[in-house]
């Protein structure tokens, strides 16, 4: 009985070790828990993707109604729109580099709908050249639904010189 009681115990507390935040949904607090490990393999394939200029693979990785809200307030609604707007960046910007710095996997449970996959990724960003260098931190936060990205907000601040040595 006793082998019993610390095999559920213990199996209890996995289970209610891998939550590690929260989201408030109408007033009430919803668990945030350990994410779809394979989710992390998603943001990875895309940044590469992108620092291959590579754009038939990003939009392979989005839903066809990819929705993208930017840091400027901007939203692109569809990835037919997204791709035409990534072009249009790495043609101004040919040496365009993303470094993802880390990334997390997270499912937010909901009580009276389904659990959503979210990627949460830090990055770094240059673009430019010289002077004209722009060098960024963002923070991406991508929806993923069957292996795709569907939702995704973008999160920017400028680096300080001290980051940048």
């Amino acid at each position: 009985m006793l082998i019993i009681s610390l095999l559920f115990l213990g199996c209890n507390n996995a289970v209610q070790s891998n939550v590690f935040g929260y989201e408030y949904e109408d007033g009430n607090k919803v668990d945030i828990t350990t994410g779809d490990q394979a989710s992390l393999q998603v943001i990875t394939d895309y940044f590469e993707a992108y620092n291959n200029k590579d754009l038939e693979t990003v939009k392979n990785l989005e839903h066809e109604d990819f929705l993208g809200f930017s840091h400027t307030g901007q939203v692109v609604e569809g990835s037919e729109k997204h791709i035409e707007m990534s072009k249009q960046f790495l043609d101004q910007f040919p040496n365009a580099k993303w470094e993802i710095l880390w990334s997390i996997s997270s499912n937010i449970n909901f009580k009276d709908k389904p659990s959503e996959n979210w990627v949460t990724t830090c990055l770094n960003i240059s673009f430019g050249e010289g002077e004209n260098t722009n060098n960024y931190q963002r923070i991406f936060d991508a929806q993923i639904i069957n292996g795709r990205i569907k939702n995704a907000y973008l999160f920017q601040r400028d680096m300080s010189d001290r980051e940048l040595k």
